[in-house]
């Protein structure tokens, strides 16, 4: 009976099979670090408050060159984060309080301002319901909610202009009823 032997490799054949493997699973674990890190992009930011006929004090204000702020620490793309304050009604009359949020500076490592990526992923919402209605002097607790969503685009953007720091203005005013 005759034996059919199947020929080994040789040994420049081999080397070059595990140089292949090698490379392979170092480029995936490459790869997978990036996409990880992406995935989890995150920046400290802050939010300056405006106010007109109220004030806001207590709970996570802070202040910043003057400022009443909201340090909204360190978050992460594709999480939400929230901040409480105090809101006080200044006028003699039932005021309706409004929000609105603007004026988005983005920053990098030397604190320069960069081009803002689009914010269709970002919001800030309160908890307020929006036929609240304040009665002058009354003092209600607030909970603002900043909101990133993952968006592929939007983190391309902070890496590619080396965002690490982000601001922004809100404003809170009534109207009357």
């Amino acid at each position: 009976m005759h034996k059919h032997r199947i020929p080994l490799p040789s040994a420049k054949t081999a080397l070059t099979i595990i140089v292949v493997v090698i490379y392979t699973i170092t480029l995936t674990s490459l790869f997978a670090t990036i996409l990880y890190s992406y995935r989890s992009f995150r920046m400290p930011s802050l939010g300056t408050i405006y106010t007109l006929g109220y004030d806001v004090y207590d709970g996570d204000i802070i202040i910043v060159n003057g400022n009443r702020t909201l340090n909204w620490t360190t978050i992460y793309v594709g999480s939400s984060i929230n901040r409480s304050f105090l809101l006080k009604s200044l006028s003699n009359t039932v005021t309706k309080p409004n929000f609105a949020y603007g004026n988005w500076t983005f920053r990098n490592e030397q604190d320069q301002t960069q081009p803002s990526p689009p914010l269709d992923n970002v919001t800030v919402n309160w908890d307020l319901n929006n036929d609240r209605l304040l009665n002058p002097n009354e003092v209600v607790n607030v909970t603002l909610t900043l909101k990133i969503e993952y968006n592929e685009t939007f983190i391309q953007d902070l890496i590619k202009f080396n965002i690490t720091t982000f601001s922004f203005d809100i404003a809170i005013y009534p109207s009357q009823v």
